[in-house]
């Protein structure tokens, strides 16, 4: 059973390696947060759904911006009148953090009791009531729902509300992040709009390519969020360039500064099972050259687990 088991994960790691080269090509997973604004977008659209739940009108939502913050960045932010909810997200490398802005509470408590067209107070510098932050607790319950629909594509319970401090609460002497990833979603009514700042470790990033590639690996036919379904329509009619090339091993540098037009490098006897596939220089799969008729032909024999290449070369070399 535990073969069975290793089996598969290995089968799994392959088709994540191989997806994330492929997404990579079609544009759409890079090193930074950007690649993923459409989820984001989606989290925000599922979140504005469940706020208009409570609401008499309503509420939309949608992403600002995707950025990384640097420490002075966002020491800043712990300058605003604001409400910070920690969630619990072990996967994610620890917590993510809620910043609830003064606006943004005064918003939502407009819209929860039953105000048609939800404005921005002033608060002239009122502190939060309870009430206040039962509303910052009950938006961040929407959030953690949200999320999880979009997220916890393996693990139903990602986020969990973990605390909810005033600003002023907060040690940002003793805070570890030197660097965060940001994304900053507008929520409004109308015209009116609000900003909700969510603040996630940098480890977040593979999690979330994770979650991309375990929906690109489910059947078709399953129930997919809707940005992994956008994905599969804009793989489906991407085009990229797919080059076949042969491995002919290692040579020094004077060996090469010495070539001459017409001169003939030997291949290996075993050079037709060398035949690799990539795109943009990204291997894909391990190939075998042949013919099909009078015309040459490549076969696929399997994916190419760059990892393993890269330890075989240099155990082997």
């Amino acid at each position: 059973m535990s073969d069975q088991k290793s089996d598969i994960q290995k089968a799994n790691k392959k088709q994540d390696v191989l997806a994330a080269h492929i997404l990579h090509d079609a544009g759409l997973s890079s090193d930074d947060l950007v690649a993923f604004q459409p989820i984001f977008r989606d989290a925000a659209a599922n979140l504005a759904t469940q706020l208009t739940l409570y609401s008499s009108g309503v509420l939309w939502a949608d992403v600002h911006v995707l950025e990384t913050l640097q420490r002075h960045d966002i020491a800043a932010l712990f300058n605003t009148d604001s409400i910070i909810i920690f969630l619990k997200a072990e996967s994610w490398g620890g917590e993510v953090l809620l910043m609830l802005d003064s606006n943004l509470i005064s918003f939502l408590t407009e819209a929860f009791f039953g105000n048609a067209t939800p404005k921005v107070t002033d608060r002239n510098g009122r502190p939060f009531s309870p009430i206040e932050m039962k509303i910052g607790e009950k938006l961040a319950i929407s959030l953690i729902g949200a999320m999880n629909d979009i997220f916890g594509v393996a693990q139903s319970n990602l986020f969990e509300l973990k605390n909810i401090i005033l600003v002023q609460q907060f040690d940002v002497d003793n805070f570890a992040h030197s660097q965060m990833f940001s994304c900053l979603l507008k929520i409004g009514y109308d015209k009116t709009e609000t900003n909700l700042r969510i603040l996630m470790p940098r480890s977040c990033h593979r999690p979330i390519q994770e979650a991309v590639t375990h929906m690109l690996r489910a059947p078709s036919n399953s129930t997919d969020p809707l940005w992994a379904r956008r994905m599969r329509q804009e793989i489906s009619r991407t085009n990229v360039n797919i080059e076949a090339y042969v491995i002919q091993g290692t040579m020094t540098l004077k060996e090469i500064s010495h070539f001459m037009v017409g001169q003939i490098l030997p291949l290996s006897t075993n050079a037709p099972n060398q035949v690799r596939l990539r795109s943009r220089q990204k291997p894909l799969y391990k190939c075998s050259l042949g013919k099909t008729g009078s015309n040459f032909s490549v076969r696929v024999d399997g994916v190419i687990d760059e990892e393993k290449e890269m330890i075989d070369e240099l155990v082997y070399s």
